[in-house]
This record gives structure tokens, sequence and C-alpha cells, in this order.
């Protein structure tokens, strides 16, 4: 990657330019440390209760049952998004895809397990454990230089 910043008084305001051969997902990451992340609460439920939580708060989002659920330090919630709008929405230095069906903030984890042959073990600071899958191991192995 090369990076050029020029300062001229000639301009109003401040403006990025992005030239690449093709789009990427460095790409996006660029595009989120520019913008922000304009959205950083989501609506959860829990019974009748709403609440919006602060995406900080939550250690990961999981699919189970056609239900997607969250789960912070203290409760579980559900939400009305589906995980594809999460992983759009969610900020990506944060939080990671590690199958199909799960996304956990980096935050949150504890330690890793090796030992398993061909995935990885995650035990998130509440205690939970869950799993890398093959499909999703080698983004999460990039993401965390590994």
């Amino acid at each position: 990657m090369n990076v050029e910043i020029f300062i001229d008084d000639q301009y109003e305001e401040t403006t990025v330019k992005i030239y690449a051969k093709t789009y990427s997902k460095e790409i996006d990451w660029i595009k989120d440390q520019v913008l922000g992340h304009p959205q950083d609460k989501i609506t959860a439920f829990a019974g009748d209760n709403v609440e919006i939580l602060a995406y900080k708060d939550i250690l990961r989002f999981y699919g189970l049952d056609n239900k997607v659920y969250l789960d912070t330090m203290k409760t579980t919630y559900t939400t009305r998004l589906r995980l594809y709008q999460l992983e759009d929405r969610l900020p990506k230095k944060q939080f990671i895809k590690i199958s199909r069906s799960e996304i956990v903030n980096l935050d949150y984890v504890k330690s890793l397990d090796l030992s398993f042959s061909g995935t990885i073990a995650l035990e998130l600071k509440n205690g939970q454990v869950t799993y890398v899958s093959r499909r999703s191991l080698k983004n999460f192995k990039e993401a965390l230089g590994l």
C-alpha cells in the first residue's frame, strides 16, 4: 500500500481518495477507519424488554433455530438483524466471523486453544467456548497474525 498526504490551503475540506486495481477488504477497512462507525449501537430484545446496546458490550452474535442471538457478559438477547447484516455493520477490526453462524468480538477472547486439528477453540471472557470453522480459519489467522 502506498500512502500520500498533501497539505494545501486551497482545499476547504479534507478529501480522501483511494486508487486501487480491485475492491478489497483492505479498502473497506480504510473506509471504516476514515468515516468511523455511524452505527455503534444495536437494538436487542430480552423477553418483553427492548434495550439499546453498544457494540463494545457484546461478546458474540450467533444464529440458532432461525434466530440471531447476542451475548453480553450478563445476558443473552435476540436481534431482528441477520448475521450478514451485522457483518456489514460491525467494526471489522473488532468483530470477526468465525463460522457461518457466529461472529465474535475479539476484545472478549480470553484465550486460544490451537491443539485441535483443523480448527481453533476460543474461550471468551465469560467462560463460553466456541470454535473457528475450517472455512473461516484462514481469515481468522490472518486477522490475528497467526
